[in-house]
């Protein structure tokens, strides 16, 4: 592993911060099992990683690294469940929960997908859930890209087979601590010495000096610094998931309307959201903490593993225009982005993969806890996408909210975007209106490009009503 990878999977010690990333995608009618079980055997087949577990070190300190499972069997990864009646979104989203709550055996490679049926009656989903560990997002979504569009055949050639196991997949129902002194000894000489090697670089000049400082900005950005809000403070282990689907050409619009990215007018509007939330509950705020993750991916590096990081900015939740607020967010995403180089993060996730996992367990929700939103965006499906001969008519994705209050993710879809809330019940104690102030939000952001119309297509969490 490399360092990102290690510090996801160390992450996986503590129920708020465990790094699991869903994605469901809404199909037209129900695929064929056996096929489905195929194309599963085909995607194993083409990445071995799938049938790889995580050799972590008896210490837990320092990267693990993947090996085979002797033990490995396509029946613990690949499922199959039927929705209660009525078979409706809320079921499907108690499901997904359920599905993201579930820990991950260690012993076994840290993936699974789920084909759900009985979904409105005659259609179904999948449910891909993988652990961060494993792949960043924009790897995972190139290769379901690739297999989608070329549906494998049962055996692939050139491809390594499967590690043996028997069954095939069916129905299923609805640590040593003695070394700490010692390492966090170790790491705290470390720290002095960069401690005194720093103040000896920043004082000289030339390029050291240029890129000391040069890592200072990155860390500045990867660090909380604008306050979190007392609204949000409280934290839980709890759940609660809502989707929604906007018009990607319209988002692109809106954005277009205020010369700003795509991704800035959606970082907006789901400030937005937040803007009204806290209104609601008469808190006045002009900014909270929020995490945008950036990808480091080159068009060349197509490998397994993370390539990213995640950038700090003080998210603008005051009293200002949709079209304002989308240049505020771009100004502060675009000089956070460009302060981050590529190698510090490298280095410093290098650093933190030594870090022993039981301090891991008790530092990171503690520090993590002050960032209050994060919101993901990635890349998503052509629109022609099939599962097993079912054509694909929407894919939503929900990203883990790693000790923040909620996060919002988002994945296109030919010319749909599919956004999935993971919120902490703790915090955003109110996700029905929440979810309302959210469609609000969207339909400001996508008027700055057209006249008002009806609100965005949603499923708030809660009871139906």
């Amino acid at each position: 592993m490399n360092g990102t990878d290690t510090l996801f999977w160390r992450l996986s010690g503590s129920a708020l911060t465990r790094p699991h990333v869903t994605w469901a995608w809404l199909l037209t009618s129900t695929p064929d099992w056996e096929s489905f079980v195929r194309a599963c055997e085909g995607a194993v087949g083409r990445l071995p990683r799938l049938t790889h577990r995580v050799a972590d070190s008896p210490m837990r300190t320092g990267p693990p690294s993947w090996t085979a499972d002797p033990d490995f069997r396509l029946s613990r990864h690949v499922h199959r469940v039927r929705l209660p009646a009525p078979g409706g979104l809320r079921e499907l989203l108690d499901m997904v929960e359920w599905r993201i709550s579930a820990v991950f055996d260690p012993l076994h490679p840290p993936w699974e997908i789920t084909l759900v049926e009985d979904y409105e009656t005659d259609r179904a989903a999948v449910v891909l859930k993988w652990h961060h560990s494993l792949a960043d997002a924009v790897t995972i979504v190139a290769a379901v890209r690739r297999l989608m569009e070329n549906p494998p055949p049962a055996v692939w050639p050139n491809a390594a087979p499967p590690a043996p196991g028997p069954g095939r997949p069916t129905e299923m129902s609805h640590r040593d601590c003695s070394g700490i002194p010692r390492v966090t000894g170790a790491l705290a000489e470390a720290a002095r010495t960069a401690v005194r090697s720093s103040a000896r670089v920043l004082s000289g000049s030339g390029p050291a000096r240029d890129g000391a400082r040069s890592a200072g900005r990155t860390v500045s950005h990867l660090l909380p610094w604008a306050s979190p809000s007392p609204l949000l403070a409280k934290r839980s282990s709890a759940i609660d998931c809502g989707m929604m689907t906007v018009s990607l050409p319209e988002l692109k619009a809106a954005g277009k309307s205020a010369g700003v990215s795509v991704t800035s007018a959606y970082v907006s509007a789901v400030l937005g959201a937040f803007h009204r939330y806290h209104a609601h509950h008469g808190l006045v705020r002009a900014t909270v903490p929020v995490l945008v993750p950036v990808s480091f991916r080159e068009a060349h590096e197509t490998g397994a593993g993370n390539l990213i990081a995640g950038v700090l900015i003080a998210g603008p939740i005051g009293d200002m225009s949709a079209r304002s607020r989308m240049v505020s967010v771009h100004t502060a995403v675009a000089e956070a982005r460009g302060s981050v180089a590529r190698g510090v993060c490298t280095v410093m996730a290098d650093l933190g993969a030594l870090v022993p996992e039981p301090l891991y367990r008790h530092l990171a929700p503690a520090l993590l806890r002050r960032i209050d939103v994060v919101v993901t965006s990635v890349p998503g499906l052509p629109g022609n996408a099939q599962v097993a001969g079912s054509r694909v008519v929407n894919a939503v994705p929900w990203a883990p909210r790693g000790g923040a209050a909620a996060n919002i993710s988002m994945a296109s879809h030919g010319d749909s975007c599919g956004i999935g809330t993971n919120l902490d019940p703790a915090a955003i104690t109110d996700a029905r209106l929440f979810h309302r102030f959210l469609e609000d939000s969207f339909e400001e952001t996508l008027g700055c490009a057209r006249p008002p119309a009806g609100p965005p297509r949603s499923a708030r969490t809660g009871a139906d009503g």
